[in-house]
C-alpha cells in the first residue's frame, strides 16, 4: 500500500509543474497582448505625425490636431490643465531664444517627454482618452494615449 501511495505522489509532480507552466504561459500571453497594444497606438499615432509632416498637413487639420491642446508658450487654459493630468511640464531657457519643455511624468511606468522649442514653435499636448485620468490623485491611469509635438510658427508639425 505504501508503494502505491509513493508512486501517485511521485506522478502528480509532473502533473503540478505542467499546470505552472500552463499558467504561466496564459500570464505571459496575456501581459503581451496587452503590452502590444500600447506599441500599435504608439505606431498609428507616429504614422498619423510623420504623414502630416510628410504631407506638409497643417497640425490643426490632422486627426490628433483636433484633440490637442496648446501647452506652451502662453497661458494654459483649464482644459490643457486637464489634460495634463499626470504630468508636471517643466521649462528650462536654453540659448538663442531655445526652450527645453519637459512633461515629467506622475508614474514611473511612464516615460517622461523632453521637447526642444525655438522662438516662434509652440507646444501641443494630446490627451485622446481624458476618461482614463484620475484628477483627484492628478495622475493618468493609461500610459499609451498621451504625447506632445512642437508646431512651428506657420501651424506645421516640426519633426
Amino acid at each position: 500500500m505504501e508503494e502505491t501511495q509513493k508512486i501517485s505522489k511521485k506522478s502528480m509532480s509532473p502533473i503540478l509543474v505542467l499546470g505552472v507552466l500552463v499558467i504561466l504561459a496564459v500570464l505571459g500571453g496575456a501581459f503581451y497582448l496587452y503590452s502590444s497594444r500600447g506599441s500599435k497606438e504608439e505606431r498609428v499615432e507616429q504614422k498619423s505625425v510623420q504623414t502630416a509632416v510628410q504631407n506638409k498637413q497643417k497640425f490643426v487639420d490632422t486627426e490628433d490636431g483636433k484633440k490637442a491642446f496648446k501647452i506652451f508658450p502662453g497661458e494654459m487654459s483649464a482644459d490643457a490643465k486637464n489634460a495634463l493630468t499626470g504630468f508636471d511640464l517643466k521649462t528650462k531657457n536654453l540659448s538663442n531664444g531655445v526652450t527645453e519643455v519637459t512633461l515629467v511624468a506622475k508614474k514611473q511606468e511612464y516615460t517622461t517627454q523632453t521637447l526642444t522649442v525655438k522662438q516662434g514653435e509652440s507646444v501641443y499636448f494630446i490627451e485622446k482618452f481624458g476618461l482614463d485620468d484620475n484628477k483627484n490623485e492628478n495622475i493618468d491611469n493609461s500610459l499609451k494615449d498621451d504625447s506632445a509635438f512642437v508646431v512651428d510658427a506657420n501651424g506645421y508639425l516640426v519633426k
